[in-house]
């Protein structure tokens, strides 16, 4: 198109009606100034002083001009003009140009003054006002409060608020909890004004008839298991990751029927909160569950999360959570970490283009700009319709059918589509499930595609493949009304403790049960949980809920961990008064206490080679306090029992530069290792699974036999006596010397030289041993390894092998060993772990006839 030329149009004046409206107030105010207002010159203002002001206002609008030189130089030439066409004297016309020029300067002036004055008297009089109600107005309101202090915490005032015939016919109560409410003087107040602070009414014979009745009252009370801490008589303590939690055990809860115990909760008189009331459910005198709060306020139907853990909500916080996240160090990969792709990844597109297929990182790289991944963790439940084999592969390299998929899928594939990650890995559809060969080669990589995973999202709730991700959930544990009137409610209100939702929702959960999860959740940075009722988070630093967004941080132990050294308290003073000249390279740290926290040790110990005796000893005991949660997992096949737990092994021993055998480290504290005890002891084994010296071997859970007692020694090795060396140790992998984590386990044998006792068994936990006299010899108990017929028991020769000897305060002295016996089939002399003992003795001074001599343990 040819150039158009001659003079370029200029746009008009922006915000021209703005402005225009804006300086007429000051026309305004001139015009009244003048009229009302003592001026010089006798002549009206009249059309001539206006027009002329009209036609220089429209003149600067034209050209554009200032906002501030439209609002005042109008006014200035325009009293120029009238003043030069009045018939005044020069005097007069000065006077009346002064005047009417400053006119809006001062109205100006006078409405700043006025404004400040006003801003200074709403602070002064807001703060009078604020003293007045804090300090008078708020005991008034907090009446009860004054009652209940006066009379020493036995009566308090409870106005009759809730005293009509309508307060239940807003809420779902059944007819027992109304006839409870209804006599309460705490919940429905009285025409007395006074009752007494504490309350107790028989609710039901049975906690049974509480269940599955409907009602808000009797969910809310049961709901209140989740915010237990603590129950007297079930002290089983379990460690969790990165918290400690208590196992719950049963409670008869017939005696003396349940009963509803009621309390008015002391507040300060100057809170800004009203009286609230704590509720107990009791069953024979005993406090079974506590925490409830029951509270009056205005009545919303607001819920405070959404009741559908697949909510545009739900997403939104997940995605907080890993925003924050992103930014902690303790989550993110180590910047010497090898680069790391999955050999399969799912593409599931995006929200508006949902398509599905497999791709092949090794060959299909060039179309993947963004190596970021979720991977999902949840139970198979029994076969899986929807997997990839090898006849399927081809197929679905180009499309998968995402009606197919069980619902677990069909759900991890929709919040990575809302998170939008392109990529997604499932095991069962990124690994052949018919090809033994790539089984082999991909199950011990799992542990490193769920350490690089962005997040690992959990199907923690669902026992099988079909249960999904999300649920409809039930909000009877965040708030229930119990009782309305006109304008108010009264409601009780449950918000669980963080650490109560991860025990509940999380470590008795069908996912947590399963072996194969723990490393998944072990090593993943960040780990979305879907629950039955609530969605949680949880990483490295921290965790969270969606009633704790801002979530909570592991709890530490008293030790720091500096330059791979573990420093007590009394240390870490002497490092602060002391001038090391260090600088400010040294990282030091709390270490976190739980699984999550012992694996983080592990790994900062560096090398094992270069630790000292109290950091190997930590070495051992962190171990095994993550071989404890994860021999408690069930496994389909127990031959995987040593390659489900191959990626965290692997991680610790990159950062330990030992060789991994068979579930034990190759260290000069490998005695040490061997004291492991099975807890729950199971019929043994058919198939061969790990060396019987190795705790992979046997069923059961895992624990460490002299945990209690180390934690007890000071860090100088002169406190632990070793009386056994291990000489060698040899693991084998078709027909091949093997010391990698990843590596399976068909034979291993461990060579070691000590004092050895000969015995035989006398009952399923009692050893007789071989003494100096003929005649009798000594009882020693034992811990055995796996359940034994009553032919074996009598029959059986076994040896009894001492390994250590710990030196307690007091002149106090414990010493462990191992009970072995012959193998069937083995070559002669060849011993096989039949459990393990312990004294408080030292058994090498003791009346037995020890042997000192190599024995082969297989």
């Amino acid at each position: 198109m040819p150039r158009r030329y001659g003079r370029t149009r200029r746009p008009p004046p922006k915000n021209m009606g703005k402005i225009f409206l804006g300086g007429l107030p000051i026309l305004l105010l001139t015009y009244l100034y003048y009229k009302y207002f003592s001026t010089p010159g006798e002549e009206d203002i009249g059309a001539t002083f206006l027009g002329v002001e009209f036609v220089i206002w429209a003149i600067l609008i034209a050209v554009d001009e200032p906002a501030i030189v439209i609002y005042f130089i109008p006014t200035f030439l325009g009293a120029t003009v009238y003043a030069a066409v009045s018939n005044q004297d020069v005097d007069t016309r000065v006077q009346f140009i002064i005047c009417i020029s400053l006119a809006p300067a001062m109205i100006l002036g006078f409405a700043f003054a006025a404004a400040l004055y006003g801003v200074m008297a709403y602070f002064i009089l807001g703060f009078a006002w604020s003293l007045v109600r804090h300090f008078l107005l708020q005991p008034i309101w907090n009446f009860p409060s004054i009652v209940y202090r006066l009379s020493g915490g036995t009566y308090v005032a409870r106005w009759p608020r809730f005293r009509n015939k309508d307060k239940f016919s807003e809420v779902r109560l059944c007819e027992r909890c109304k006839g409870v409410v209804g006599q309460s003087g705490l919940l429905s107040g009285t025409w007395a004004m006074f009752t007494r602070a504490r309350e107790r009414h028989l609710l039901c014979d049975r906690i049974e008839e509480m269940e599955d009745s409907g009602c808000s009252l009797c969910e809310a009370l049961l709901s209140q298991r989740l915010a237990d801490e603590e129950e007297t008589g079930a002290a089983t303590i379990v460690r969790s990751y990165g918290t400690m939690n208590t196992r719950y055990g049963e409670r008869d809860l017939e005696a003396g029927g349940v009963q509803l115990k009621l309390e008015f909760a002391k507040n300060s008189l100057w809170s800004e909160a009203g009286p609230n009331l704590a509720v107990f459910l009791e069953a024979g005198g005993t406090e079974k569950y506590r925490g409830l709060q029951v509270s009056e306020g205005l009545l919303t139907a607001e819920q405070k999360i959404p009741k559908f853990t697949g909510s545009d909500a739900t997403v939104k916080t997940i995605s907080t959570w890993l925003k924050d996240c992103s930014l902690h160090k303790a989550c993110r990969l180590p910047h010497d970490a090898p680069p790391f792709q999955p050999t399969r990844l799912i593409a599931v597109g995006t929200v508006d283009h949902p398509k599905l297929h497999i791709m092949n990182t090794k060959t299909d790289l060039f179309e993947i700009p963004d190596r970021k991944y979720i991977a999902l963790s949840h139970c198979w439940g029994g076969n899986i319709a929807c997997k990839l084999t090898t006849s399927r592969h081809r197929f679905m390299r180009h499309y998968i059918t995402e009606s197919t998929l069980p619902l677990n899928f069909r759900h991890a594939i929709a919040i990575t589509r809302q998170l939008e990650i392109p990529y997604l890995w499932i095991d069962s559809l990124c690994i052949l499930q018919d090809s033994p060969a790539d089984w082999a080669a991909e199950s011990p990589t799992m542990g490193q595609v769920f350490t690089h995973a962005y997040c690992v999202l959990a199907a923690t709730a669902s026992s099988d493949s079909t249960g999904g991700c999300f649920r409809h959930r039930s909000l009877s544990w965040v708030e229930q009304n119990i009782m309305t009137s006109a304008k108010k409610r009264c409601y009780v209100s449950n918000p669980p403790p963080l650490r109560a939702l991860f025990y509940w929702r999380v470590e008795q959960s069908p996912l947590t049960n399963r072996a194969w999860a723990f490393q998944e959740r072990l090593l993943a940075r960040r780990v979305i949980h879907f629950c039955e009722d609530v969605v949680l988070f949880e990483c490295n630093t921290l965790q969270a809920s969606e009633l704790h967004v801002n979530g909570v941080r592991y709890d530490s132990t008293p030790y720091m961990v500096r330059d791979g050294r573990l420093v007590n308290w009394i240390e870490t003073i002497k490092s602060l008064t002391q001038t090391t000249g260090e600088g400010t390279n040294s990282q030091e740290g709390r270490a976190v206490r739980g699984i999550r926290g012992a694996l983080d040790v592990l790994q900062r110990l560096g090398p094992v080679e270069k630790q000292r005796f109290g950091e190997k000893v930590e070495f051992w005991k962190r171990w095994y306090e993550i071989v404890s949660v994860y021999s408690k997992g069930q496994l389909t096949r127990q031959t995987d029992r040593l390659v489900a737990l191959a990626g965290v092994a692997e991680l610790v021993q990159q950062r330990g530069k030992v060789d991994y055998l068979a579930g034990l480290w190759d260290s000069e504290l490998l005695a040490l290792g061997l004291l492991w005890v099975v807890k729950g002891v199971e019929e043994r084994q058919e198939m061969y699974c790990a060396p019987s010296w190795s705790w992979a071997s046997v069923s059961g859970r895992i624990g460490f036999l002299p945990r209690g007692i180390l934690d007890e020694i000071s860090s100088e090795d002169k406190n632990v006596v070793f009386g056994t060396s291990v000489e060698k140790v040899e693991v084998w992998r078709n027909g091949k010397l093997v010391s990698e984590a990843r590596s399976l386990v068909d034979n291993g044998t461990l060579t070691a030289h000590g004092p050895v006792a000969r015995g035989s068994l006398v009952d399923k936990d009692c050893i007789r041993l071989t003494s100096a006299s003929a005649k009798s010899g000594m009882l020693l108990r034992w811990l055995p390894d796996w359940k034994s017929n009553d032919t074996e028991k009598s029959t059986r020769e076994v040896f009894v092998l001492h390994l250590v000897k710990a030196y307690l305060g007091d002149n106090e002295i414990r010493s462990y060993g191992l009970v072995l016996g012959s193998k069937e089939g083995a070559e002669p002399g060849t011993l096989e772990r039949m459990g393990v003992w312990s004294t408080n003795s030292d058994m090498t001074l003791e009346n037995v006839d020890w042997e000192r001599q190599k024995v082969v343990l297989v």
